[in-house]
């Protein structure tokens, strides 16, 4: 969305994953404050992004895209020098109102009320009145809907940076799906739904953002779905494991996002029940893709899962 400011393109599909996050970091620290870089990656960059806010917290604007199968961008501005917290710059560096005007900062900062989420708490529930757009401060979301039989199925995550309750506050309608915290503690902003539509009308940047961000969640959920109805089980427990997994070589720490993570949510994300997720993860360990201390993933092998999902194939039985 500021594509007439981007200094460079960093394509980094023919690196090893283990050369990648360096050569980003490097590319990022060589922009002058204003400037922005295009990341184009073959995986979701989930991992990226977290080596982004430990390394250089407060200093980055982060608009990310699903733009194909294994086709991922980033549009990675920098914006300043030192982290602030404030709730307006919060939104400044947010991907809904990286490009706002001033005017629109000061409404959503005059109607603002925070949040803070624990671990598998529910924000709003499925099919409820919930008249609120919301922003992710610190921490993450998960969109889950549960079917008339009972199962619940991952729809999408919304990690800091990012927002929710986007198509409620288009159409008016009940919340789509259940939202629940997937950190131990996540901040959020939520905005009441009449401000939200005075602004559209006023400030077609932002429209043009949610445009874009509606179209990211419908590619997101088309390629859960996919994943939902082709894959076997294996295979979406690799995938639901993968933003989890470092770009290290071999068999590495998992990331600091999959403390706390249970077999339940794995199920959820998988669109599975525990007991069959149980057995794909022994079937993941006996291959070298995860390793277990006590029953707890500890260790991931990223070239392994990607491998597994990539070779996955249409005629197991779904779990």
């Amino acid at each position: 969305m500021f594509d007439e400011e981007i200094a460079f393109e960093v394509d980094v599909r023919l690196l090893p994953t283990w050369r990648r996050h360096a050569r980003i970091v490097a590319s990022f620290d060589a922009l002058a404050i204003g400037e922005a870089m295009r990341i184009v990656s073959d995986h979701e960059p989930r991992p990226l992004k977290g080596d982004f806010e430990r390394l250089r917290p407060g200093q980055f604007v982060w608009l990310q895209s699903m733009l194909g199968n294994d086709i991922w961008e980033v549009l990675l501005r920098r914006i300043t020098e030192s982290p602030i917290e404030t709730l307006a710059h919060l939104l400044a560096r947010s991907a809904l109102f990286s490009v706002a005007k001033a005017t629109t900062i000061e409404a959503l900062e005059r109607s603002a009320t925070r949040r803070e989420i624990a671990r598998n708490e529910s924000l709003c529930e499925q099919g409820t009145p919930w008249p609120h757009l919301g922003l992710v401060l610190r921490g993450g979301l998960r969109a889950i809907v549960t079917s008339p039989l009972g199962r619940e199925h991952a729809l999408y995550d919304v990690l800091s940076g990012e927002s929710f309750g986007i198509l409620d506050t288009i159409d008016g309608g009940v919340a789509s799906a259940r939202l629940i915290g997937i950190t131990e503690s996540t901040h959020v902003a939520i905005f009441p739904r009449s401000v939200v539509r005075t602004i559209l009308q006023d400030d077609l940047r932002v429209a043009r953002a949610v445009n874009a961000q509606l179209a990211q969640r419908l590619r997101m959920v088309i390629d859960r779905f996919t994943a939902q109805t082709s894959l076997p089980t294996i295979g979406r427990v690799a995938t639901a494991l993968l933003p989890h997994a470092s770009p290290a070589a071999g068999l590495s720490k998992a990331l600091p996002s999959l403390d706390g993570v249970t077999q339940g949510d794995l199920a959820v994300a998988a669109g599975t029940v525990k007991e069959v997720v149980n057995r794909s993860l022994a079937e993941l360990e006996a291959g070298g893709a995860i390793e277990r201390i006590a029953g707890r993933i500890v260790r991931l092998n990223r070239e392994s899962l990607t491998q597994i999902v990539a070779n996955a194939f249409p005629g197991e039985a779904a779990g």
